[in-house]
């Protein structure tokens, strides 16, 4: 069986330029993914990337975009908020659909070769939900990155749909359950990146902190899932381990986790700008080159 690849793309805003600049790297060694999983902004990515955008083109594209170009705060329903018992969402995305129709070419992504997988989560099952090519539209794309009480929920097939990060911000599953040997993670957060952090000393630190926990907490509890998994296993002959339904190629997959090594702020979640986007480009960039040099057996 030919080995596939997979690229694991988190959800974590105006942080997703970090991505593009992992993606000019991950080109320059010629890694190539069969399989892209991204929820949130990671899936805004993944569809650019699947549409056929190259690192360059995606890089390009972050450092056009800007507050103006995702989002609009809706004045009106911020002071119906205020009167009213209703869920109102603070800002109107359609500046962010006109982005994305301009942008990526969803003919190309659904006719594409490489599996492109996004989530939502279905407000009134609360059932995460996955949607891949070549059924992929628009209103998939902005479900999954319709962040909760900020951004307007998305109707799909007659029913609601939030940010796909509620649940699973970093969606690894898909790519295990496509048997994938080799996965990259892009994380958003440098907490799960770095190996040791300082304990927080303010109510900010902790907030933030508690943030960034919240940003990983899916990716973490498959990750010590499929640890658990490999330790039980040591201690079965082959037959036990069929007997209990543990056999599963999950436990070949080699999974490699690129990360921001510095607290970016809750700010930079939100933060659409030139200055900010530069700077993620280019620590992206430096991390996976720096992740893959000290690994080579990753490449």
């Amino acid at each position: 069986m030919a080995k596939k690849r997979a690229l694991v793309l988190s959800g974590g805003g105006a942080r997703g330029a970090y991505q593009a600049g992992v993606l000019r790297y991950l080109e320059e060694i010629h890694w190539k993914p069969d399989i892209i999983c991204g929820t949130s902004v990671g899936a805004i990515n993944a569809c650019a990337i699947g549409s056929g955008m190259n690192s360059s083109r995606l890089s390009e594209l972050w450092l056009r975009l800007n507050q103006k170009n995702i989002m609009r705060y809706s004045v009106w329903n911020m002071l119906k908020g205020l009167f009213r018992r209703k869920y109102y969402p603070l800002v109107e995305t359609y500046p962010l659909k006109k982005f994305i129709h301009e942008n990526l070419d969803f003919t190309t992504l659904n006719e594409s070769k490489t599996k492109v997988i996004i989530s939502a989560v279905n407000i009134l099952t609360s059932e995460l939900k996955f949607f891949e090519n070549p059924n992929l539209r628009i209103e998939h794309l902005l479900a999954s990155s319709a962040i909760p009480m900020i951004f307007p929920w998305q109707i799909i097939d007659g029913e609601p749909y939030w940010d796909g990060g509620v649940m699973a911000n970093t969606p690894i599953l898909p790519a295990l359950t496509h048997e994938a040997s080799e996965i990259v993670v892009v994380l958003l957060s440098p907490v799960g990146g770095v190996q040791m952090m300082e304990v927080p000393e303010t109510k900010d630190e902790a907030l933030e902190r508690l943030f960034e926990l919240y940003l990983l907490g899916s990716y973490r509890s498959v990750e010590q899932g499929l640890e658990y998994r490999k330790a039980v296993m040591k201690g079965l002959t082959p037959i036990e381990n069929f007997l209990l339904g543990l056999r599963t190629q999950f436990k070949n997959a080699k999974i490699s986790v690129i990360a921001p090594k510095r607290m970016l702020g809750l700010v930079s979640i939100l933060n659409f700008k030139k200055e900010q986007a530069e700077i993620l480009l280019r620590h992206g960039y430096e991390d996976a080159k720096e992740f893959f040099n000290l690994n080579p057996s990753s490449k």
